[in-house]
């Protein structure tokens, strides 16, 4: 017979200690002695995953009623997960005078309306992550997490087109870009020549004496992930050393080519959700408008500029394998939170994970038909598996009460909103 433990049980060691995922011995005990197939109530998470610079909509957006949703360019590589996403069609923003990129990612979940000026020159507010994380965040050590793939070496531009998530006007939830910070947060300090899972070992073994055998392997599966994490962290910090060895302008301690960049990042917050470190997380692809030329692996054989490119039609073609590598990688970390069990659901079942843009079209600067995406069944309040057709000029931030409200947070209005997204729910 295993023993019950507590959910806020750690592995602890010399330098570090690791927080473990949702396991079957942290039900009460009475809910084990009723039922071998009694349930909890899992957290609900959330998550934003923001692509800069808008989108090629002639390949993201279907052309036809008759055609199918995931049937475009861009979305095609998500039919595989079509069951666990609703696509969101026809939501908007207001446009006011001034720099469309900078509006595009620090007024993409602003709560106050697009004419309004809390910071004298924007409408740069509490965003949506930061006033849902005021609540659900004291049950957790983090109460968000804010995490940026910007590799940019071209610090040209001003923070303000590198934040999504600000507490108030004038001061943005400054996101982490280095992946072995992030690491370090979550796990403790680590030099990374002794694992930090080498310093709990002896923990770990004691605590699965006493686990039943899905917990074994669920505690071996944790175990294993982050093992992963630090070998892949390993591999980038040697690679980083040859690179220099052949004379590379190489950024500081971050991989060099995007999708490894992004999935690494995608990882941690997964371990993140895993270990309820926190449960409202920003995972920024990059920044607004800077043009340090990316290494797209598998779709382009050197860097690119991928601001420079939706700028000219010529590269419209481009682009939107650039938007398809975007969308492999959000495929990538569904299928990893599908992966990862909690109890008899996953945490995908028990998330909202949103991709979006602020800008509709980089080009034109277009603030409408932005695109949307949305995975998991936020505890299963959610059908998934299908699209939904907002009615013209529907705004935003009626998604953005909406997924207050599934959240726990009861917003009257936010924004520009007219009520909540009745479609979605």
């Amino acid at each position: 017979m295993f023993k019950s433990i507590s959910r806020r049980t750690v592995l602890k060691g010399a330098c570090a200690s690791i927080a473990l995922p949702w396991l079957e011995a942290m039900r009460p005990l009475s809910s084990l002695a009723a039922s071998p197939v009694a349930t909890t109530s899992a957290p609900q998470r959330l998550a934003f995953m923001y692509i800069p610079n808008g989108v090629i909509g002639q390949h993201w957006f279907r052309t036809g009623p008759e055609q199918d949703y995931l049937a475009t360019q861009t979305l095609a590589p998500l039919q595989p997960v079509r069951d666990d996403i609703v696509v969101i069609n026809g939501l908007n923003r207001i446009y006011v005078s001034g720099e469309p990129h900078s509006q595009a990612a620090s007024c993409w979940m602003t709560s106050s309306g697009p004419y309004d000026r809390p910071d004298g020159s924007t409408a740069i507010n509490t965003t949506l992550d930061q006033l849902i994380a005021r609540e659900v965040g004291k049950a957790t050590p983090f109460p968000s997490l804010e995490l940026s793939c910007n590799s940019f070496i071209d610090n040209m531009e001003p923070r303000l087109f590198d934040a999504i998530s600000w507490y108030g006007p004038g001061h943005d939830a400054r996101s982490e870009s280095n992946p072995y910070k992030v690491f370090e947060r979550l796990f403790g300090e680590s030099d990374f020549n002794r694992s930090v899972l080498d310093t709990v070992i002896e923990d770990a073994r004691s605590l699965r004496q006493n686990l039943g055998q899905a917990d074994r392997r669920k505690l071996d599966e944790y175990l294993e992930s982050v093992r992963a994490i630090e070998t892949r962290l390993e591999h980038q910090a040697a690679s980083k050393s040859n690179l220099g060895q052949v004379q590379f302008d190489m950024p500081d301690e971050v991989p060099v080519n995007r999708g490894e960049y992004l999935r690494l990042m995608g990882d941690l917050m997964v371990l993140a959700f895993q270990t309820d470190q926190t449960r409202v997380v920003t995972l920024m692809v990059g920044p607004e408008r800077w043009e340090t030329p990316q290494l797209y692996d598998g779709v382009f054989d050197k860097p690119v500029q991928h601001h420079q490119m939706t700028h000219d039609d010529m590269f419209d073609e481009d682009v939107a394998l650039i938007d398809r590598f975007h969308v492999m990688q959000y495929r990538y970390l569904i299928n990893r939170l599908k992966a990862s069990q909690e109890g008899e659901s996953n945490l995908l079942d028990n998330c909202l994970f949103v991709l979006g843009s602020g800008l509709g079209d980089g080009n034109s600067h277009s603030y409408k038909q932005l695109p949307m995406i949305i995975a998991g069944r936020g505890g299963g309040h959610i059908e998934t598996g299908r699209l939904i057709e907002c009615p013209e000029g529907t705004p935003l931030a009626n998604l953005w009460v909406t997924l207050a409200g599934e959240m726990g947070l009861d917003l009257a209005e936010f924004a520009d909103s007219t009520g909540p997204l009745k479609e979605f729910v």
